[in-house]
């Protein structure tokens, strides 16, 4: 039966029995089953009408359900209306509130504390898990102390009257057991809930009516007089509680700390306890529910305002600041209020006097707090020193970690010098008893701990400073830092690369204060904690404890320099783990002292066998320093509020960087919709305002950022008293979204706007002006103020585009018309310019605008500041940013510029180094000199693609003034070709030699490219270029150690312009201009290094002649040209887009003539096209082209006239060449056709036929081994090119991988294949044994090309097969490794050689890994190769010295760097920018030039021990 029926059966009991004779409704109650037969007829018989009521009420209130209830009083209805009103529920509310307030009162459930708040999530997650609580079950709030378990107990029970009088009988009984301690203290409770139980019992029966209260008492006062054991006071317990009455009771124990207490009262009813140790409830399978030590925002705000009797609204802001120092502690925070109450007349009055508290807790005193109330900390010195006599030393020991730190087993195994599992063991007994805080870690796969601020207090009390200083020794001796031992590796636990400097300071020890030097000064060092930390928290140690680690001037430089640099590039060290700091160093330093100590390091590290690079160097080139700042979210907006930068995030947080450190001090949730926008307010900066995609404004209030320390009260001004307000307000649009929003300029006002009416908001959310009906027919697209805030520049669109100035006053528009729809707008507020951004044009505005309104826009000039055209063709404006005084315009574009722009004369100043991705927003600021004089200015730029950072530019005035007068920096593409020949002398050996086959790009350059008639001119001795003459350059010393003996490669690149920029190294030589509509698609250096071949867009192919500087038209292939190499030095063989292919090539009488290969618009790889170059008649029947067609092909090669016509006509593409000795010219074709010409470039046979649905995208040929690369299917086939009859290709491997394939790379003898992955993924295959010999995993980008060092002669023979190399002798161990290159972002350098050794070590075959075997088709002695007593490797040629000796002389013995965890990274190199499409070599393998989509140079030459 329900309580409430129950409850009035109870109530009214006496007056039923005194008026109603049951005789007349039996019957009725019978027939509607509302009692048995059993019971109709023992009423019957009984003599006395009371009698026969009171079992009638008993038997319906013990027995019944709500139907026999209802039939009840439904019989009541027609003879006992009076009866019948008062069981009605609609006329009892109130009596059924009491009856409530009865039962709580009964159960001596307490009363909420003074100012209590509640905790709705919490308290409806206990209230969920209490109604479906059955008997014999326990339901447990486990927390902390002071973390309001009891509270919310509370909460729950009193505001929850249908859950007590529907779930537990209307019956609660509450019992403390804090103070149980003995068995005595258990029995009292008994004893005291037994008394309650029984009386409420004998009040509920109508058998013990006549029974008085007193009699009821005495009578369990007399059971407690007996001297029972709690054991059997539990037992009689139990039968109390298995009355109809109890069976549903709910018994709270409240600060139940002993296990005995829970075992005492297990009497069989439903259970809540309140604990702290869950050790007490282990047994009892309890359901558990957190009670988790923090309040949120509101709860916070809302304590407080009740304790100093003001509306949450009206708080200062040192209230929400009050929560963000306690952390939401509710002890702390209810502690605070408890201050706050008894001065409260004083806090009302004067805010300021809020600081006091501020500081208070900013210093971490908490004593303030509890000197009037010491429980709290009794509270936990009694339940620390609970703890066993094994553990409390331990524990005592954490007071050396710092304030807030979070740590793992790992870090307390080296502090307490035990096992993993055995600290595992002892945290959990700690979390048992809310002594630390436990959460798992998903990303680390851990459990990782925390020590509340109040625990820690306390425990720092524990202990003498000499025991403290001994502990932070003990410690950095136990991670083998000492005195005499200073490791620059760093354990990665998560814990020591942050607080090292820490425990370094604490230990107040001179000896070990000296490592501060050793350590922060060694470059190792920092590389591995900015791995672990990221660069803002070493940049804030080195900041920190400065003076410890400087001893000298030099070291102060030094730590100046490294701190810059870990500003600018600490960020590729900490996305980027196998970069390795010196390189890095190496790579963007060029000077100084940092650069002198990094290339001594690798100076020593090389002559360990380590592999380092040096970098040539531009000189005499400033660039704009800036710091980059990793935001690790997608960047939407961006501004700057004082020394900090603050960032909106597409996943709606707004985070606050600190510049001077880069470091993270705040971050705030705006909810699930991404931040569109984020101001910082022009008067009160603490105050910032916030547009999310949805259309949601908010303000925040930020004034914790830089919090100074001190007792004394601070002076504010009148302004913030009156508009100090605690909560954060969230503004929601009523008539459609808010598409963007602006602070004023000069007021404490936000203009924001729906696509109709522009609002107008003071900081409380108040609207201060509305504009509603000058829109009806257009759409806003942007509004911001401007004069002052007296006028709002609106951008709008219908059918036109226009820009309106809108006078606030009035509400007047004037309109001027727009070219385009406008972006963004921009104003300058010392002289009223307007600045509109759009897709492909920038404009500006000159407006004149007054108060006075009859001279409002009266004159407006435009002009057009910058054209998408006038930078390149088809990009796209982003964003902007102007400087305060209106001098400096920057602009960003899509391909990753970001522009300077000069708005006084609208030159184009120059580009900032932006490297890695599209700025899509930006903010400027300045660094203010003095109060008087205005200083450099400074911008900010989100990148919001590519890589997720943030840069902050100081730009210096005098760059900028020294760059106005230039006009913008040329901008290099990744379109290039690099030569190295060695070009000490300008003259070339006459001749033609033949050459072994090449997959390389760059072949062998000695054979002159010039045709007869050409007059070579005489050459100047020296060493300047002039109009005429031009002499191959070694520039020594341009660059920072590179050496001395190395030449400058030679370098073509095209830039943005759609010019070639000729370099020796660095240094530009020419420039070969061309015409802006002549779009250049690809460029060569000739063999002989004296000229430039460049294929156009118009299928024009023309050689430049770098002595003359006269260029001419070699081919013309009447399409776009899409492929240009040459083969060897007397063969260039050119592809248009319409499938032409041209040879250009040197013949017998020494000129250079061009030969048609194949004509344009034919079907690539039919058999038809084969005899129509032979001259051939057709045949209408199938031919079968040679043994390419067999079974082992992957589709049919059988090509009939007329047989699927319109397949054979599906267009093709030329995917690569190659020249193979004694054969002839080798074209693979993107349907997968293979064709053979011969040497005289006659085509000879079909090796491969056309496949459908393919589309091979590379390809690669070494030692008569081909791959190809199937890009539509992701797979790949390798065959074998044989010699029978004819010239055949054997099928060795079909197979398909899980991702597409991007690059691909052959070893010289053709038995290791490479294949580069979109997933960033390189694959490396055993080409003989058809299997996969590792899967490399590095690159987080799509591996863009991949290249093989020369093979060594002992990577697969065994010492008996072994041909030694001719001329040269070195020792097994001196072999240089296989080296795989792949680029992606990074280039990385693969130790292969290290890869099969460790894979062969697990086989249990003699036979290495990669063996070479004779091909299963064919017999081995068939197979035609180069001339044996030549060295038939590509990179060395006929030259048996030189290449392969400096080859083998600079890789003998490379190894991984010293503590690596990648054993098989030799070197890992991040480019500073992106996309980087080829990555370039010379023969010795010791050089490598790259160009990235930015346009930097990239160029790496392999650093020797011996270098200067």
């Amino acid at each position: 039966m329900d309580s409430r029926n129950r409850m009035l059966l109870q109530h009214n009991q006496q007056d039923i029995v005194r008026d109603l004779d049951v005789t007349y409704i039996l019957d009725e109650l019978f027939t509607k089953q509302a009692i048995t037969y059993e019971d109709f007829d023992y009423i019957f018989k009984l003599n006395d009408r009371a009698d026969k009521v009171r079992y009638l009420l008993d038997t319906i209130i013990q027995n019944g359900n709500n139907s026999a209830y209802e039939a009840f009083v439904d019989s009541l209805a027609k003879d006992y209306k009076w009866l019948w009103e008062k069981l009605a529920l609609g006329n009892n509310k109130a009596m059924i509130e009491d009856s409530f307030e009865d039962s709580i009162s009964r159960g001596d459930v307490p009363r909420p504390p003074d100012h209590f708040v509640r905790r709705l999530a919490l308290e409806q997650n206990v209230t969920k898990k209490l109604k479906s609580l059955t008997r014999h079950k326990i339901l447990a709030l486990h927390g902390m102390s002071g973390c309001g378990k009891t509270s919310v107990a509370i909460s729950v029970l009193r505001n929850n009257p249908d859950l007590v009088t529907d779930n537990f009988n209307g019956v609660v009984f509450w019992q403390n057991l804090g103070n149980c301690k003995t068995e005595d203290d258990i029995v009292a409770q008994q004893n005291k809930l037994y008394r309650k139980a029984s009386s409420l019992c004998a009040h509920n029966s109508y058998m013990n009516s006549s029974i008085s209260m007193s009699s009821i008492g005495s009578n369990a006062d007399s059971l407690s007089s007996y001297n029972c054991t709690w054991q059997e006071l539990r037992d009689r317990l139990k039968t109390v509680f298995s009355e109809q009455t109890l069976k549903e009771s709910l018994l709270v124990l409240d600060e139940v700390d002993e296990k005995n207490c829970l075992e005492a009262f297990d009497i069989g009813c439903k259970i809540l306890i309140t604990t702290r140790d869950t050790d007490v409830i282990v047994n009892f399978h309890p359901q558990i529910v957190k009670v988790e030590n923090h309040f949120t925002e509101d709860e916070s705000l809302s304590l407080l305002a009740s304790c100093v009797d003001l509306p949450t609204s009206k708080l200062p802001r040192q209230a929400k600041r009050l929560h963000e120092i306690c952390k939401g502690s509710p002890f702390h925070i209810a502690l605070i209020g408890a201050e706050l109450a008894e001065n409260k007349e004083r806090l009302v009055h004067d805010m300021r006097h809020w600081n006091y508290y501020l500081n208070k807790l900013e210093k971490k005193d908490y004593f303030f707090l509890t000197k009037q109330n010491d429980k709290p900390m009794k509270t936990i010195e009694m339940c620390i020193n609970s703890l066993k006599p094994d553990i409390l030393p331990l524990f005592k020991m954490l007071t050396i970690l710092p304030d807030g730190a979070k740590f793992s087993a790992k870090v307390l195994s080296k502090l307490w010098n035990k096992e993993i599992s055995k600290v595992e063991t002892i945290m959990k007994q700690l979390r048992s008893k809310s002594l630390i805080i436990e959460f798992y870690d998903q990303e680390l796969r851990n459990y990782i701990y925390e020590i509340h601020d109040l625990i820690m207090n306390y425990l720092k009390t524990t202990l003498t400073d000499d025991e403290v200083r001994k502990l932070h020794c003990d410690l950095l001796k136990n991670y083998n830092y000492d005195a005499n031992s200073v490791p620059v590796d760093i354990e990665d636990d998560g814990y020591i690369a942050f607080y090292i400097g820490y425990h370094l300071y604490n230990t107040k020890n001179l000896n070990l204060r000296s490592l501060f030097e050793k350590l922060f000064l060694d470059l190792k060092f920092l590389g591995n904690k900015v791995r672990l930390t990221g660069p803002a928290d070493v940049i804030l140690d080195l900041q920190k404890y400065e003076n410890y680690i400087v001893h000298d001037e030099l070291d102060r430089e030094l730590l100046y320099n490294i701190k810059a640099y870990l500003s600018t590039h600490g960020t590729d060290l900490y996305r980027y783990p196998s970069t390795d700091i010196i390189q890095s160093v190496l790579q963007h330093e060029s000077k100084g002292a940092l650069y002198t100590k990094a290339w001594d390091i690798a100076q020593h590290r090389c002559a360990l066998n380590e592999l380092y690079f040096e970098f040539l160097h531009e000189q005499n080139v400033e660039e704009i320093k800036y710091s980059t700042i990793d935001a690790k979210e997608i960047i939407t907006t961006v501004c700057f509020l004082g020394d900090y930068v603050v960032v909106g995030t597409i996943s709606g947080t707004i985070k606050f960087f600190q510049i001077s450190t880069n470091k993270l001090k705040k971050e705030l949730i705006c909810g699930e919709s991404s931040i569109k926008w984020v101001g910082v307010s022009p008067v009160s900066p603490p105050r910032v305002a916030s547009l999310t995609c949805d259309g949601v404004l908010r303000l925040w209030y930020i004034d914790e950022l830089d919090c100074e320390s001190s007792d004394t009260i601070e002076e504010e001004s009148e302004e913030p008293l009156n508009n100090n307000y605690a909560s954060n307000i969230t503004i929601h649009p009523k008539l459609g979204p808010y598409l963007s929003c602006r602070w004023a300029n000069t007021d404490e006002l936000i203009f924001t706007h729906t696509s109709k009416i522009i609002i107008i908001y003071k900081p409380n959310g108040e609207v201060a002006q509305i504009i509603d009906y000058l829109y009806r027919d257009r759409d806003i697209l942007c509004c911001v103020p401007c004069n002052y805030d007296k006028h709002v520049i609106v951008a709008s669109a219908s059918s036109t585009h226009s820009l309106d100035v809108i006078d606030l006053k009035t509400k007047k528009k004037y309109c001027f018309e727009e070219t385009d729809t406008v972006l963004d707008i921009l104003t300058v507020s010392e002289n009223n310019k307007i600045i509109t951004l759009k897709d492909k044009e920038i404009s500006e505005f000159d407006c004149k605008l007054s108060t006075y309104i009859k001279q409002t826009c009266t004159n407006c000039k435009r002009r057009t500041i910058l054209t998408a055209q006038t930078i390149k063709e088809n990009i796209s404006f982003l964003s902007m940013a102007v400087n305060k005084t209106g001098t400096l315009l920057f602009v960003s574009t899509d391909d990753s510029r970001v522009i300077c722009v000069d708005l006084k004369t609208t030159a184009y100043i120059f580009d900032l180094e932006n490297r890695r991705g599209n700025v899509v927003t930006m903010a400027m600021s300045e660094v203010l000199m003095d109060d008087f004089e205005p200083g450099s200015d400074v911008l900010l730029s989100g990148t919001g693609t590519i890589e997720n950072s943030l840069k902050v530019w100081f730009l210096d005035p005098t760059y900028i003034s020294q760059s106005t007068h230039k006009n913008g920096k040329i901008r290099l593409t990744t379109t290039f070709d690099a030569s190295f020949l060695n070009s000490s002398t300008p003259q070339t050996p006459p001749g033609c030699s033949s050459t072994p086959q090449s997959t390389h790009t760059t072949p062998q350059r000695h054979q002159s490219f010039n045709p007869k008639d050409v007059v070579k001119k005489v050459v100047k001795s020296t060493m300047s270029l002039d109009r005429h003459s031009l002499k191959p350059l070694n520039l020594k010393g341009i660059c920072n150690g590179m050496s001395d003996g190395a030449a400058l490669n030679l370098l073509a690149v095209v830039d943005d312009k759609n010019n070639i920029q000729v370099m020796r190294g660095r240094k530009l030589l020419t420039e070969i201009p061309t015409d802006t509509e002549e779009l250049i698609t690809t460029v060569k250096i000739s063999p002989c290094n004296q000229h430039v071949v460049y294929g156009l867009q118009s299928g024009i192919v023309r050689k430049y002649y770098l002595r003359t500087k006269e260029s001419r038209d070699i081919m013309d292939v009447y399409s776009s040209v899409q492929y240009l190499n040459f083969l060897n030095e007397s063969v260039l063989v050119v592809a248009g887009k319409n499938r032409c292919i041209m040879a250009y090539r040197m013949m017998e009488s020494g000129e250079w003539k061009p030969e048609m290969l194949q004509r344009g618009n034919c079907n690539l790889g039919s058999q038809e096209l084969l005899n129509d170059l032979q001259g051939l008649k057709k045949k209408y029947q199938g031919d079968q082209i040679s043994n390419s067609s067999s079974e082992l092909s992957m589709t049919s090669r059988h090509f009939s006239n007329g047989e699927h016509r319109e397949k054979l006509c599906r267009p093709s593409n030329l995917v690569d060449c190659y020249w193979v000795k004694s054969i002839g010219l080798i074209i693979v074709e993107s349907n997968a056709t293979i064709k053979l010409w011969d040497e005289e470039l006659k085509l000879i046979s079909v090796l491969n036929g056309r496949q459908t649905d393919v589309y091979i995208k590379c390809s690669a040929l070494q030692n008569n081994i081909l791959v190809i690369c199937d890009d539509h299917n992701m797979a790949f086939q390798t065959f074998e090119l044989k010699r029978r009859d004819n010239i055949v290709l054997n099928v060795i491997q079909e197979s398909k991988l899980n991702n597409r394939i991007t690059c691909c790379a052959l070893t010289t003898d053709g038995h290791v294949l490479a294949m580069g992955l979109d997933s960033g993924d390189v694959a490396v295959w055993n080409v003989p044994n058809k299997r996969q010999l590792r899967l490399l995993k590095h690159h987080k980008s799509k591996v863009q090309w991949c290249g093989f060092s020369p093979t060594p002669d002992k990577l697969y023979r065994s010492p008996s097969s072994h041909s030694p190399s001719i001329g040269i002798n070195l020792d097994d161990d001196e072999q240089p490794p296989l080296v795989l290159v792949t680029m992606a972002s990074e280039i990385v350098w693969w130790n292969i050689t290290y890869l099969i050794r460790m894979r062969s070590r697990g086989w249990k075959s003699g036979w290495n890994v990669v063996t070479p075997v004779a091909s299963p088709l064919e017999p081995k002695n068939e197979s035609f190769s180069n001339d044996s007593s030549s060295n038939n490797n590509f990179f060395f040629g006929n030259n048996p010295f030189s290449p392969e000796y400096c080859w083998k002389r600079h890789w003998k013995r490379k190894t991984c760097k010293e503590g690596s965890k990648r054993k098989e990274i030799l070197a890992c190199i991040k480019l500073s920018g992106m996309y980087a499409k080829t990555l370039c070599h010379d023969d010795k393998f010791s050089c490598f030039v790259t160009v990235d989509n930015p346009g930097h140079v990239h160029i790496m030459s392999l650093m020797d021990a011996n270098s200067p």
